[in-house]
């Protein structure tokens, strides 16, 4: 039986997933490629055995376990989770938020709310750019779509750089969680981090493909997957989520703040 895995399909999980996708045992695998909020869903429904979901989901789908030493997080400025204005813009009294997003929601509240000091509405939608800031003051846009977003065009607030200034810890966007039934072989970790080495061992071949549908340099997407993303989940990271998580829960953004299991290796 083929393990279940649902995967983002935006470029920062690629190398996360690439050799589920094309690797010399890609047919043990049914993937279904979906929005960080559809990866939590699907896992939430039992969809998929394993899901690459956001960090913040894990603390609202009961009785999940964790893949150790694998993530998508940022240690400084992450280029794909951004709060976009438009030039010159003074006030944020609204902010449309991407609706395909559910921890970067989350952290685009703490830091206006707790960083700032700011109380605007926050607006779900679908991560338009123009619509999102014909409707409201600011917007959260995240994954491809944001790395489109140019200095030059918008005033740029990056989440990972805004929270690496406030708490001087890696911010963790995503990462892999197994759901309570999940049938699995035995060497299910070794093959999660198998498959990371296997994806950051290509990527130049990952920007190169990405950038003829995303019509974006490839030379600047490798530059992003290898300067501005990190794949792993060391101490320091899991330090960072923790403090996100209880930052959160002081909130109100989360209703738990469980401390995360892991699978056994």
């Amino acid at each position: 039986m083929c393990l279940r895995i649902s995967l983002v399909h935006y470029l920062n999980a690629a190398p996360l997933g690439w050799f589920f996708l094309h690797g010399p045992t890609r047919h043990q695998y049914q993937i279904s490629p979906a929005s960080p909020a559809e990866c939590a869903e699907q896992l939430a429904r039992g969809d998929v055995d394993v899901g690459l979901i956001p960090a913040v989901e894990y603390q609202r789908i009961p009785n999940l376990r964790v893949i150790p030493d694998v993530a998508i997080a940022a240690s400084n400025e992450v280029r794909s989770v951004l709060l976009i204005r438009p030039k010159g813009a003074a006030r944020i009294r609204s902010v449309a938020v991407d609706t395909s997003s559910r921890t970067s929601v989350a952290l685009v509240k703490l830091l206006l709310t707790s960083r700032m000091g700011l109380h605007p509405e926050f607006v779900p939608h679908a991560p338009r750019v123009t619509e999102m800031l014909r409707k409201c003051d600011a917007a959260l846009i995240i994954g491809d779509a944001a790395l489109r977003c140019s200095p030059d065009e918008y005033q740029i607030m990056d989440l990972a750089a805004a929270w690496r200034d406030w708490q001087a810890l890696p911010f963790v966007f995503a990462f892999w969680a197994c759901g309570p039934r999940v049938s699995a072989p035995d060497n299910l970790v070794a093959t999660f981090m198998e498959a990371k080495e296997w994806g950051l061992a290509r990527i130049e071949e990952i920007a190169a493909t990405y950038s003829r549908t995303l019509d974006l340099p490839a030379a600047f997407l490798e530059g992003y997957l290898r300067c501005n993303l990190d794949h792993h989940m060391g101490a320091r990271h899991l330090e960072g989520l923790e403090r996100f998580y209880r930052l959160a829960f002081e909130a109100g953004l989360i209703e738990n703040h469980l401390p995360v299991r892991f699978m056994a290796r």
